[in-house]
């Protein structure tokens, strides 16, 4: 697959390069590395110049709109962050995603370590490639639910998936979209629990948050 591990003729030059400027000092030679074709290469055969953009939750809902937009322009490439990528291979072909321009990684916002799984195969995948937009999209909404449930890491899921996952996503990418000129991160809203709006938050039951019991004991179990 294209974003697991690099090698070739440029990992084992690079290793040669390297292991012949650790002796050189020893036998009284001056040897500078050069220039290696390396990540630049790739990123330029990879991207060709466009915009490298992440978003959250693109199997459904405002996530596969969003990414169908960008796709549309031709003026980006979007990485889906999902946690079901046989869903998303359907979505892909059904709504006619680009394979060059699309690629789908797997991304369960109910876990920690799985968030940072994405962002270290992420960072693998793009090689030198900054990341220009970030768009936090994925959400679940339970309100009606009678019960808590809860995240693999003890928090409440909806705390976690909506927000403190995101939060953690960014945070990770942070040192990344820096590097970006011009780079966005957007956090998605919606009517769901918005009355100020022209729908009215008609999407029922509408969101309450009560007396806010459970973020005072952290939203934890």
């Amino acid at each position: 697959e294209p974003h697991r591990g690099s090698s070739g003729p440029d990992s084992s030059m690079r290793l040669l390069l390297a292991l012949a400027a650790a002796v050189a000092p020893a036998a009284g030679l001056n040897l500078q590395m050069p220039a290696l074709r390396g990540q630049t290469g790739l990123t330029d055969a990879r991207f060709g110049g466009k915009k490298l953009v992440v978003v959250t939750g693109t199997s459904s809902g405002l996530g596969r709109k969003t990414a169908a937009a960008l796709l549309r322009t031709g003026k980006y490439h979007v990485v889906g962050a999902v946690r079901d990528l046989d869903k998303m291979e359907v979505v892909a072909e059904v709504d006619g995603f680009d394979p060059d321009l699309f690629t789908p990684m797997h991304c369960e916002l109910n876990s920690f370590a799985s968030v940072r799984a994405f962002v270290d195969e992420l960072k693998e995948w793009k090689a030198a490639k900054p990341v220009d937009r970030l768009i936090c999209n994925a959400a679940v909404y339970q309100p009606s639910l009678p019960y808590a449930k809860w995240s693999e890491d003890g928090h409440e899921q909806q705390m976690q998936i909506n927000y403190l996952s995101h939060f953690l996503l960014t945070s990770l990418l942070l040192d990344d979209l820096a590097k970006a000129p011009g780079a966005r991160c957007v956090f998605v809203g919606s009517v769901t629990g918005n009355d100020n709006t022209v729908g009215g938050g008609g999407v029922y039951p509408i969101a309450d948050l009560k007396k806010l019991d459970g973020l005072k004991l952290g939203a934890k179990n």
